[in-house]
Formats: C-alpha cells, sequence, structure tokens
C-alpha cells in the first residue's frame, strides 16, 4: 500500500461511567458526531467502556466482543481505524487489550498491556502481555501502548526499531503525575524521532481525578495537538514527512552504538 503524505487523527477525550459500557459507547458516538472530521485514526482512552471495575471484570469482558462489534460500526461509517482498550477474558485470565479495527470492522491489533501498574494493583486482576505490537495504517507503521507503558523507554524503543513511525497511547492516567505524563510523551517523541498520538481519560473516577491532557506531538518533540480541558472529540492532520526530515537532520539512528550498551 502506497503511503499516504499525512493522517488525520482523533483523540476521545471523556470521562468513563464505572462499569457502564453502553453509556461509554453512548458519550463515544455523541462526541464523535459533534466533532465531524474525516479521520483516519480515532483513538480513545484506556478501558474506555468501563474503567477499573475490578470487581465486575467477568461482566465485562462478556460485554466486550458487543462492544467491538460497535467499534466496527463505527469505523465502517466514519471510514477509519479506531482503538482502545478494553477488559479481555482469555482462558481464564484478564488482560488489559488494545484493540485496534480497520475501516472495514475488522480487528487488525490487539495489544495486552505489558507494563501493569502495581500503584493501582493492576497486576492482582489483570495478566500481563508478553508481545510488543505492531501493526500497519495506511500503509505507515504502528505500534501499540498503553498507559504505564511510557515510563518504560526500551517498549518504545524496541517498536520503533522494528519499524514504527506512529505510537498510539491510550491511558486513565492520573491528575497529580499530569507532569510526568506531558515529559514523557514529549522525550517518547524526541528519543525516537517519530509521532506520538496519545488519547487519556478526563473527569473525576471512582479513585482518581484524570487531567486530560490528550495529545500529540511530532518527531522534534513539538505539540500538534493538546486537548482543552474539556471532553471532546479532537483532531490534527500529522504531516509523514517530517519522521524522515528529523531521521535526516540528526541521525540518532545510524549513530547508535549497541555493541556499547550491554
Amino acid at each position: 500500500m502506497s503511503r499516504p503524505a499525512t493522517l488525520t487523527i482523533t483523540l476521545i477525550q471523556m470521562n468513563v461511567a464505572f462499569g457502564r459500557p453502553y453509556k461509554n459507547l453512548a458519550r463515544c458516538r455523541q462526541l464523535l458526531e459533534a466533532n465531524n472530521s474525516n479521520s483516519d485514526i480515532i483513538l480513545l482512552p484506556e478501558l474506555w467502556s468501563s474503567g477499573y471495575n475490578y470487581e465486575d471484570f467477568p461482566r465485562l469482558a462478556e460485554r466486550t466482543p458487543d462492544m467491538l462489534a460497535e467499534l466496527a460500526q463505527i469505523a465502517t461509517a466514519q471510514n477509519s481505524h479506531i482503538g482502545g482498550s478494553m477488559v479481555e477474558k482469555d482462558r481464564g485470565n484478564f488482560y488489559n487489550t488494545f484493540f485496534l479495527l480497520n475501516p472495514a470492522g475488522e480487528q487488525i491489533a490487539a495489544y495486552r498491556k505489558i507494563h501493569l501498574f502495581s500503584l493501582m494493583e493492576e497486576e492482582k486482576h489483570f495478566r500481563p502481555g508478553d508481545t510488543t505490537c505492531l501493526t500497519e495504517i495506511c500503509g505507515l507503521p504502528v505500534g501499540l501502548m498503553t498507559c504505564y507503558d511510557i515510563r518504560f523507554p526500551e517498549l518504545s524503543r524496541k517498536l520503533t526499531l522494528q519499524g514504527a513511525k506512529l505510537l498510539l497511547i491510550c491511558a486513565q492516567w492520573p491528575r497529580p503525575r499530569t507532569s510526568h505524563w506531558n515529559t514523557l510523551l514529549k522525550a517518547r517523541a524526541i528519543e525516537n524521532q517519530l509521532y506520538i498520538a496519545a488519547c487519556n481519560r478526563i473527569g473525576r473516577g471512582q479513585e482518581n481525578n484524570y487531567p486530560g491532557n490528550s495529545a500529540i506531538y511530532d518527531p522534534w518533540g513539538e505539540t500538534a495537538l493538546k486537548a482543552p480541558d474539556r471532553q471532546g472529540a479532537f483532531a490534527t492532520t500529522i504531516d509523514l514527512k517530517k519522521i524522515d526530515q528529523t531521521r535526516n537532520t540528526i541521525a540518532c539512528f545510524k549513530d547508535r552504538r549497541p555493541e556499547s550498551y550491554n
């Protein structure tokens, strides 16, 4: 597939009704309808359909196939890729899984969150994934990550070395560490010389207050999009030529010396 010169990305920055998938789906649809952007990618927050409703995971996991079917309808209607994480159950284990669907409504990726956040006892309820996820959107190699993953630079670097030119990140990152969120996203974009598109929850939940601050950073670390402090569907168009331009200007990957890092 020939690669386009640009991609339009929409971030659905929304609050999440605790344990209420259909209410959250309705909110997602409402925010999209108010946006009216023709997007190549629509990105939702982490656990967008339920929040961290640990006690109700069995019921929520049963709803995930229904939610994927609803996302498939949205993808087809919007002629867009769409993704975000939900509770997945497989062989008796629960996973925090970032599903990505294409404009035909077909699932093209399912990334199980590798780094589980011990401060929220996530590891007591989810099983960690053990595989990175690189897929393709409109001919562009794209890596998937979830929230806490951005604190581990080795993951984004591995995806970049595998060919990623864009990283999609869904999150429920709490307000007390907003500065960390902003700094880490920018750092991951600069050090890997690629685009970062990150969608975070906004609003007050059962245990945390979430700041939003959903954003897209370009390969120079410049802000391509910063969502305002409210719910909404926020879109921008990114220039894919910037990736190679940045890498040609400062040849970080050519100058790497991995033999010295052991």
